[in-house]
């Protein structure tokens, strides 16, 4: 039989071990979502390797929609390029005059090759997954 002082220590430490557990498997699911939609963008339209970082091959600009603007919004958001104004209902999955207005002001920040003109091309996703995902 056990005696109380053995199992309270291996009570806390299965508690504690149940505890981590549950980070591990809950904490990632929220970032899961969000890394599905690039890699959906990803594979509905190509991608390739600029400077070390895979990105999408797919231009948008105004008028572009799905699921790659989706991502591309989520990602404008992250990155601190959307106006607080035009945060609501900000992602739309629809490249409309609050995306583009984002998408200027990120590359304005950034300094992105090509300049600040709203169009999302290879400079843009580039810098934009690098700043989200690795800075």
């Amino acid at each position: 039989m056990f005696s109380s002082r053995r199992i309270r220590p291996l009570a806390a430490l299965a508690l504690a071990a149940s505890a981590i557990g549950t980070l591990l498997v809950t904490a990632p699911t929220a970032q899961a979502s969000w890394g599905n939609e690039l890699q959906a963008c990803k594979n509905a339209y190509g991608s390739e390797y600029y400077n070390g970082w895979e990105i999408p091959t797919v231009v948008l600009a105004k008028g572009s929609s799905r699921v790659c603007v989706r991502e591309l919004q989520e990602e404008l958001l992250e990155a601190g390029a959307v106006r607080s104004e035009d945060q609501p209902g900000f992602v739309d999955g629809k490249f409309g005059p609050k995306t583009y207005n984002a998408v200027v002001n990120f590359q304005r920040s950034g300094s992105t090759p090509g300049g600040p003109d709203g169009v999302v091309g290879r400079y843009t996703w580039h810098h934009l997954i690098a700043t989200i995902y690795f800075e």
